[in-house]
């Protein structure tokens, strides 16, 4: 028998010898499930056009991981938006356009590094409601305009105990602005359980 052909035959042996079952015991049970919360800190922009109710955001991310490694989300995110004005001697022009992203995603769990490094792709299906307020020469116009949206999204996250961090990166489509597409990037500090 070969050096090669032995040394095979006994990591083996060693390894059925060292399982769990081969030594009397139950094998340990993965968890059935984890769940996590996150807060998002970023920036949005369109691709394309400038979009004024996008900027800035900060927002909050509950997940739920089964023992597939299938994760299922929900979220929110507020992005400041934009603020315009303009004044002379006989007119007021004031205008401001802010949104919230609310979203449902579903991906996939890929755990490396002995479980430090989680890459999670997912696709993210959401609206935003776009709250516009204008005031022209003392006449106030408010409204809010939803805008459905959907895209890939990735995040990659770094694990420190129950804590973990790292970015997330988004792509959205919207269908009734299809020559604005919406890029985002966040910061992530979260706990997991």
């Amino acid at each position: 028998m070969s050096r090669l052909t032995c040394a095979f035959v006994v990591s083996i042996v060693t390894t059925i010898l060292m399982t769990p079952a081969a030594r009397g015991e139950a094998p340990p049970t993965p968890p059935q499930h984890r769940w996590s919360v996150d807060a998002r800190l970023g920036y949005a922009t369109a691709w394309t056009t400038g979009q004024s109710f996008l900027g800035p955001a900060t927002g909050l991310v509950g997940g739920w991981t089964f023992r597939v490694p299938v994760h299922v989300e929900l979220g929110a995110a507020y992005h400041v938006g934009s603020i315009e004005s303009a004044v002379n001697d006989t007119l007021v022009y004031w205008s401001r356009r802010q949104s919230v992203f609310v979203h449902a995603a579903i991906g996939y769990d890929r755990a490396m590094q002995a479980g430090r490094l989680l890459v999670r792709p997912r696709l993210l299906l959401g609206s935003f409601f776009i709250v516009d307020e204008a005031e022209l020469g003392g006449a106030m116009r408010e409204g809010i305009e939803p805008r459905f949206a959907f895209g890939p999204g990735v995040d990659i996250l770094y694990r420190f105990g129950d804590l973990h961090a790292g970015i997330d990166a988004r792509a959205f489509f919207v269908p009734s602005h299809v020559a604005a597409p919406i890029g985002g990037l966040f910061g992530v500090l979260g706990v997991e359980r």
